[in-house]
């Protein structure tokens, strides 16, 4: 074989490698999205695959600036839209870590751009119970940067779309989980706040801790994981049971760690023991 032939045979060959190489990676890639997202169609589970890989590679941010940009990719999906609205709410959220937006005007820009989303993928998908979670902690999440009356006008829309969502799916531990912190946080409301609500509905939100301790029990029958177990812990707190909140909090520090801010209620849980244990 002469030089020119064995450089052709070599360049052909190079070229032989590539192509099976980008074949394999996408067997792979399509193997590992089939792994991850296995219940859904390939379009949305391959856009919430890239999602995740963004995320991971380059931050919160990057990965919304994706979701925008390939929103409507796989037509009317509610995953998508609630995944973008999902993560708009995590951008706002500080109250754990440092971690997202400082000014309070920006925090609402984005909360009110999650809700709008939350509502598009409720509309796309009325009968998935996820939809109505997200509606639940988006309205949670814009009290949280308003005024009394707003707070006033906004507290039932929280509860009423987490008794949905657990009226579709009585396994979805994250909305009973609003459910409990509905009532913790209603339960806490100062009189001024609960007249103002009777003025414009003419009724006043009732909570009660003893609710909230059966729905965060509720959410630990259904994943035992540390923030159904810390507010638990805070529930006995707020209703006078220093005892069995201190139980909770030490369960909390035995944990293993599944969220973001985990590392957050095991520091306040071992706080909390210290001054009441």
């Amino acid at each position: 074989m002469n030089r020119r032939k064995v450089h052709r045979f070599f360049i052909a060959f190079l070229y032989l490698i590539a192509f099976n190489s980008n074949l394999f990676g996408q067997i792979n890639q399509e193997d590992a999205i089939d792994d991850a997202y296995p219940y859904f169609e390939p379009c949305v589970g391959e856009v919430l695959y890239q999602s995740d890989q963004i995320k991971t590679a380059q931050g919160q941010i990057k990965e919304i600036d994706f979701l925008k940009t390939h929103l409507d990719d796989c037509g009317e999906s509610s995953t998508i839209t609630r995944r973008l609205a999902l993560r708009l709410l995590e951008l706002g959220d500080t109250n754990y870590d440092d971690v997202g937006v400082d000014l309070e005007q920006d925090k609402r820009e984005i909360f009110e751009e999650a809700l709008v989303l939350s509502r598009k993928a409720l509309k796309q998908d009325t009968t998935e119970h996820l939809n109505y979670e997200q509606m639940s902690m988006a309205y949670a999440a814009i009290i949280s940067v308003s005024r009394l009356k707003g707070k006033a006008v906004l507290a039932d829309s929280v509860r009423l779309y987490a008794e949905k969502a657990v009226e579709i799916n009585p396994k979805n531990d994250r909305a009973y989980h609003i459910l409990g912190r509905w009532h913790f946080e209603v339960s806490q409301l100062s009189w001024f706040l609960r007249k103002l609500s009777k003025l414009i509905f003419r009724t006043s939100p009732e909570g009660s801790f003893q609710l909230a301790i059966e729905y965060f029990n509720k959410a630990l029958e259904l994943d035992n994981i540390p923030v159904h177990r810390y507010w638990l812990g805070m529930a006995y707190l707020r209703s006078g049971n220093e005892e069995e909140a201190v139980v909770h909090f030490r369960q909390v520090l035995e944990l293993e760690n599944v969220q973001h801010n985990d590392d957050y209620f095991k520091r306040e849980a071992q706080r909390l023991i210290e001054k009441h244990g």
